[in-house]
């Protein structure tokens, strides 16, 4: 390891490794790492995937993509509470719970304010999985997501 890595990590404070180690630079919300680290916490967890990420880069830039993804990183936060909100990959987050029906609820209420995601939930990750891709498919038959590469409906 270079030298002025370790000088510059043994100059930080605890907080500051914390920041380092498990928090999303852009989103602000808790990391993968860190959802690794708890999966084990949960009896319920969500997926929620930013609907049209591609096409809003692609479109109107990455400053807009990184806005729609804080956008909805922080309405997860305030809903669900800072320790129990993720951004697992590019435009998937996930939250944990106690239930999945209360998750499922507190995701639509959400959704009803902030168009643009799909999501599922479940007790582990295969089963929310498995519901984010029907909701995905749902939703796009039904008109409110639209088909990979196409202009979703919420973008003015």
């Amino acid at each position: 390891m270079r030298p002025n890595l370790l000088e510059a990590l043994r100059s930080m404070s605890e907080a500051e490794l914390y920041a380092a180690l498990y928090q999303d630079p852009l989103t602000g919300v808790l990391n993968r790492r860190a959802f690794t680290g708890a999966l084990g916490e949960a009896r319920a967890v969500a997926l929620v995937d930013l609907d049209s990420l591609k096409w809003i880069n692609d479109n109107c830039g990455h400053r807009a993509g990184d806005q729609a993804l804080q956008v909805l990183a922080d309405a997860l936060a305030r809903s669900f509470g800072a320790d129990w909100v993720f951004r697992v990959s590019g435009d998937e987050f996930a939250v944990m719970g106690d239930s999945p029906e209360r998750l499922a609820h507190g995701l639509a209420v959400l959704r009803a304010t902030i168009p643009g995601f799909s999501f599922g939930t479940g007790t582990d990750m295969a089963e929310a999985d498995g519901e984010l891709i029907h909701d995905k498919a749902r939703r796009e038959r039904s008109g409110l997501r639209a088909a990979r590469g196409l202009r979703p409906t919420w973008v003015d």
